[in-house]
């Protein structure tokens, strides 16, 4: 793993943002699998999360 000191000297930017991500309160591995995804599963996904949520607004009027 990557820290300031030696991210510094390599100057491997990709590193230090991963880092600054991290110090925010990223949880940026998530991100990293859902890029893997192709777009027809990313919207797949999305689409189930969405149907989810509008059930639960339906469930609460009830």
């Amino acid at each position: 793993m990557a820290t300031r000191k030696n991210v510094s000297k390599t100057g491997d930017y990709r590193q230090i943002n991963k880092i600054q991500a991290e110090d925010f309160g990223i949880d940026i591995s998530m991100l990293i699998d859902n890029i893997k995804r192709s777009p027809t599963e990313r919207i797949r996904r999305h689409q189930i999360a969405l149907n989810i949520v509008e059930k639960l607004r339906k469930a609460k009027h009830i």
